[in-house]
């Protein structure tokens, strides 16, 4: 019984693993959805030159994919340093 749940120091609990790599796993794909969107220009024959500038609905996506990789970052490195957050229930009414 005393196999099941170590007792060293050195010791990382699963889901707080999962939790922090699924946190970062966000972050790069958050930029490349900002870099695809903010880079991507066509040529349309009817329209001209169709741009991100352009579409309102475009900056809106891009605002949330930065304050996406912002909370993201902030909540990965918080999983690891308790004095940023040390209540849970933080990020878990935030997650909503």
């Amino acid at each position: 019984m005393n196999d099941q749940i170590p007792n060293s120091n050195n010791y990382i609990p699963r889901l707080k693993l999962v939790d922090f790599s699924l946190r970062l796993s966000i972050i790069p794909l958050s930029l490349a959805s900002l870099c695809l969107t903010v880079t991507n220009n066509e040529d349309n024959p009817d329209y001209g030159s169709i741009q991100f500038l352009n579409f309102s609905g475009l900056k809106y996506m891009v605002a949330v994919a930065a304050l996406a990789t912002g909370y993201a970052f902030v909540a990965a490195i918080s999983t690891w340093i308790h004095c940023l957050v040390n209540k849970t229930w933080v990020f878990f009414v935030s997650d909503q």
